[in-house]
């Protein structure tokens, strides 16, 4: 039994009642249980669904239904305002740093602080209180911040918001003691920038370590059993079924899927649904009905527990991305959604090719680059008539799964952790 305290800044993840951004809960779960204690830190006001869950003008509140402090603190409702969302990330930081002393009271003194790079505040508070308090830091990134920016065009690429947030990143991740990319790419990543040691920087390679997103296998299988799938779009009618589900936004390249479907209206055995909520939806919506579509239709998100059930109904399961992160590709992918649709046994297609490419390594489908939906349409065909491959695939990616476990993941985790405390042992 450790007995160390973890704490973890992540202000994007929930419980997964709430949604699916779920991986630091899964680490505090199975830390736990390894008998470390795990505090997390999250937001209030849960950016995939909306949910507020402060109510009352409390600076934070304590959900400790799952053995662990799952610690909400206080931010106000952003609704679709980017403004008011990036005020909102200050305004957690700098509540968290206001009553860290008294989560110290309450908790202990953390041993190890893990901020994971959703933003680059978190890590740079961890590196903070990981001073304050005489501890370990890890900073965790899930994002390439402002790589990913500069790529989606959301800030100006070598502008002066791009080269301070590169200052800060490069701060941090010299001041951590341990730095986990959870793409698999992230020492590249820094070599390329000439961070590293060899190319003149501080930053030595060997504390830079590689955790993909997961799957906690167990809640998966569960969920399976006691949620049906509640699309009626995937009822059965003797059709094949191919789906997407994640997120309907312009990074997701969604709009593709709808071109694809009208390449294929013809194939009248095929429909493809596509699962999740975003602010491309209604749009894609619309476009189906302005061009008469029939075999494809956007019913929406559905709760993160309905996942498997629904996944189930598929031959083929679709990860679609745009141009614009391919200078994000050559790093690696860690989409939370390839682990489910791993987990589902089902076979994958995707129309980005990356560096260390899961699908690929492990023969789970099919990931390449294509000319244009035309060719993405008829790379479906062939895979979805060939019998035997789907059942290779399928069953290769059964056993990918398990080597994405948040069981594997946090055992890894742990040998992380204590390799940066050992000093102090």
């Amino acid at each position: 039994m450790s007995g160390k305290t973890i704490w973890t800044i992540m202000i994007d993840n929930c419980l997964p009642e709430h949604g699916p951004h779920n991986r630091h809960f899964w680490f505090a779960k199975h830390l736990k249980e390894r008998g470390y204690n795990p505090v997390v830190f999250v937001a209030s006001r849960e950016r995939g669904n909306a949910i507020q869950m402060i109510e009352d003008d409390a600076p934070f509140k304590v959900d400790d239904s799952y053995g662990f402090p799952f610690v909400y603190i206080r931010i106000k409702d952003y609704g679709e305002s980017m403004k008011k969302r990036i005020l909102s990330i200050f305004e957690f930081h700098k509540r968290l740093n206001k009553y860290a002393d008294t989560f110290v009271e309450m908790y202990g003194k953390p041993d190890v602080i893990l901020g994971s790079n959703g933003y680059p505040l978190s890590p740079w508070l961890a590196n903070r209180f990981a001073k304050k308090y005489q501890a370990a830091s890890i900073c965790e990134i899930c994002d390439l911040w402002p790589l990913s920016l500069e790529e989606y065009d959301i800030i100006k690429p070598g502008g002066a918001i791009a080269k301070a947030m590169y200052v800060l990143e490069r701060k941090n991740y010299e001041n951590a003691n341990a730095i986990i990319f959870s793409m698999e790419g992230g020492g590249d990543y820094i070599r390329d920038k000439g961070w590293d040691i060899e190319s003149g920087g501080k930053i030595d390679l060997a504390k830079v370590h590689h955790i993909n997103n997961g799957i906690d296998l167990d809640a998966f299988h569960e969920n399976a059993g006691a949620f049906a799938c509640p699309v009626s779009e995937l009822a059965d009618n003797g059709k094949v079924k191919i789906i997407y589900a994640g997120s309907v936004r312009k990074a997701n390249n969604i709009g593709y899927l709808v071109d694809v479907a009208e390449c294929m209206q013809n194939d009248d055995q095929v429909e493809f649904v596509a699962l999740g909520a975003g602010d491309e939806l209604e749009d894609l919506r619309e476009k189906v009905r302005e061009r008469g579509l029939s075999n494809i239709s956007f019913p929406g998100a559905i709760d993160k527990r309905e996942i498997p059930a629904s996944l189930e109904k598929a031959r083929l399961l679709l990860l679609l991305y745009s141009s614009m992160q391919v200078n994000l590709s050559r790093y690696g992918m860690s989409q939370n959604k390839l682990f489910d649709y791993l987990a589902s046994g089902k076979p994958v297609l995707s129309n980005l090719p990356s560096n260390y490419s899961i699908i690929n390594k492990y023969d789970c489908g099919v990931e390449r680059s294509f000319s244009g939906p035309e060719e993405f349409a008829e790379q479906i065909r062939r895979m979805i008539s060939d019998k035997d491959s789907l059942k290779r695939w399928g069953e290769n990616s059964r056993s990918t799964a398990e080597l994405y476990s948040f069981v594997s993941h946090t055992n890894r985790l742990i040998e992380i952790i204590e390799d940066i405390t050992k000093e102090e042992q």
